[in-house]
């Protein structure tokens, strides 16, 4: 993985142990408006926004069998809307 990415995403992660469970959308949008909220621009859409751009730019097969592997709930945040 790219030094970025594997900063940005996986530093620090531990895949061994418990998991929390995946958030609701009321918490996830609360979680984005968070991160710098004196400069955060976010509209109400962004996470359909971001399933929607990451859908064009994936194989959307494997990306849905991929899915289906994940804890309950990434399948649904993750799905088209």
């Amino acid at each position: 993985m790219p030094l970025v990415l594997r900063a940005i995403f996986v530093e620090n992660w531990r895949a061994e142990g418990s998991h929390a469970p995946f958030p609701d959308q009321k918490e996830l949008f609360r979680e984005i408006k968070s991160i710098r909220p004196g400069h955060n621009l976010a509209p109400e859409s962004v996470m359909k926004d971001a399933v929607e751009a990451l859908r064009r730019q994936v194989d959307v097969r494997g990306f849905d069998c991929v899915l289906a592997l994940l804890p309950e709930g990434a399948a649904d945040f993750w799905a088209a809307q």
